[in-house]
């Protein structure tokens, strides 16, 4: 059995960026995004998870969406499909910089995107109910369990604790705001920052050693 994946879609043309939607739904994945251009992209995975990234080659911008991948790739070791209308050698080898699992040339069939899709599944791993996020060398986090690990061995977490957790990941290194948190774990309710501060101190005693740092007056972010 697979996990969900959250899946960002890089492409400017929308009725092609649809079909790719509808394609990764049909299968039980979400689609996070769509970006139609790479700086949009680059900005929402740095507060988004992403699990897979499906992108067209030529897409107007700056930067096209190889660079745009390779990038993803060093920052999130983000799993890459991509898109292309392109069968030259030149375009290929660009993208060969680029650790992808496949590519589709425009027009393609759902059952090529799929293929491509169960592919990411199992290169990287993502088929049992013990499938992970990996967090550093230490920690990693399953998902559909909702459970921390350290070493292998599973770390009981309360829900708030827990939540804490989820939202320093789905920040995917970014801050996350004392507003965010409150939002998050007591449900917008107000809270001050002692309490705060005691759900971190006995996180901390639960998880040593976690890459959690505090921003004074700004919020955590998770240093991975």
């Amino acid at each position: 059995m697979s996990m969900k994946l959250k899946v960002l879609i890089i492409e400017d043309e929308i009725i092609v960026a649809l079909h790719i939607r509808k394609i990764v739904v049909l299968l039980g994945h979400s689609v996070v995004n769509i970006a139609k251009n790479s700086s949009d992209a680059l900005e929402y995975a740095k507060n988004t998870r992403v699990d897979l990234v499906i992108s067209d080659i030529k897409i107007d911008a700056d930067i096209d969406g190889i660079e745009c991948c390779k990038i993803l790739q060093s920052k999130y070791k983000t799993p890459v499909v991509f898109v292309t209308a392109y069968r030259d050698i030149a375009t290929l080898k660009k993208a060969s910089g680029v650790d992808f699992v496949g590519y589709l040339v425009k027009p393609f069939r759902e059952d090529e995107l799929e293929t491509m899709i169960n592919l990411v599944v199992l290169r990287y791993g993502l088929t049992s109910e013990k499938a992970r996020y990996i967090i550093n060398d230490r920690y990693s986090y399953c998902y559909k369990i909702e459970e921390l690990f350290y070493n292998d061995n599973p770390v009981e977490l309360t829900k708030k604790e827990n939540k804490l957790l989820l939202s320093l990941i789905e920040a995917n290194g970014s801050i996350v705001s004392y507003n965010t948190l409150e939002h998050n774990i007591w449900r917008g309710e107000q809270v001050g920052d002692g309490t705060r501060r005691q759900l971190v101190h006995r996180f901390k005693q639960k998880a040593p050693n976690f890459p959690i740092k505090l921003l004074k007056g700004l919020g955590y972010k998770l240093e991975a």
